[in-house]
């Protein structure tokens, strides 16, 4: 453990820094918590990949019946579609309540609030890595997909994490504040997964029609899109290109904002 002093609240960037070089403490609790979930379990760690894979395959064959497309190329879209917005909201749900759940270790104060912020990434962050050899497994399957199109991960999965980020640290902050936003976030989520094109393909709304505009108002859908679009070999909305990057430097600076103005009072809040 790192001393780390509760009464005094640095820059966001700067704790991020130190807490990415010393992830003693976010890293091994991440690991911790996994591990002891599936510890419990028979099967182990096989059911962080079953219902997974189950989901894409059951709805895959029945919603490329209702809308019309080839298996081969709905599958894929689906399983990218789902993975992605699975991670998004096990961070957003990991960091509502993360300060709230490590109470004890805030009123100690020797480890930063960004410790405990990185900790609900790891845990989502794995997830995503399961996820991801699961829709790979879709790629290896589909003849319309081609192992090529990997080469935009390493450019757009850093927007997708830059953008999280930010959002993770808001929401934090939020969730120590108001312990009832956890409630509602989980609706939001809920209704967010229905409005986001994941389960119907973009197309059917194109962004000249009324609904189209309404759809691409949701930043998920430019998130997903982003990353989602390449590796269907097609290219991402420019609007999508743009939000996302504006998105992330916008979202910096408030969460930059909120921490340095509020982080010292967590310890109150909680």
């Amino acid at each position: 453990m790192h001393p780390y002093k509760s009464t005094r609240i640095d820059s966001l960037i700067p704790q991020f820094w130190e807490s990415l070089k010393r992830p003693d403490y976010w890293a091994y609790s991440s690991w911790l918590a996994i591990a002891t979930k599936y510890r419990r379990t028979s099967l182990g760690v096989v059911w962080a990949f079953a219902p997974l894979a189950m989901f894409i395959v059951v709805l895959g064959n029945v919603y490329s019946h209702l809308m019309g497309y080839p298996l081969s190329e709905y599958m894929p879209y689906l399983g990218i579609g789902y993975v992605l917005w699975r991670f998004m909201i096990h961070v957003v749900n990991d960091a509502v309540g993360t300060f709230h759940s490590h109470k004890a270790f805030i009123m100690e104060g020797r480890i930063r609030l960004t410790d405990f912020i990185l900790s609900a990434f790891a845990k989502a962050g794995f997830y995503l890595l399961v996820g991801g050899l699961v829709v790979f497994a879709t790629f290896l399957w589909s003849p319309a997909m081609h192992a090529t199109s990997l080469w935009s991960l390493p450019l757009t999965i850093p927007l997708l994490v830059a953008n999280m980020g930010w959002i993770a640290v808001c929401v934090a902050m939020l969730g120590a504040r108001f312990p009832d936003i956890q409630e509602a976030i989980g609706t939001v989520l809920v209704l967010g997964l229905l409005l986001t094109p994941i389960l119907w393909p973009i197309d059917k709304f194109p962004a000249d029609s009324l609904r189209g505009m309404i759809i691409r108002f949701n930043p998920a859908f430019h998130m997903i899109d982003v990353v989602r679009a390449p590796l269907l070999g097609k290219s991402p909305e420019t609007t999508s290109i743009v939000v996302v990057i504006v998105m992330a430097v916008v979202g910096w600076l408030l969460a930059s904002l909120l921490y340095r103005r509020y982080g010292r009072f967590v310890p109150l809040w909680v």
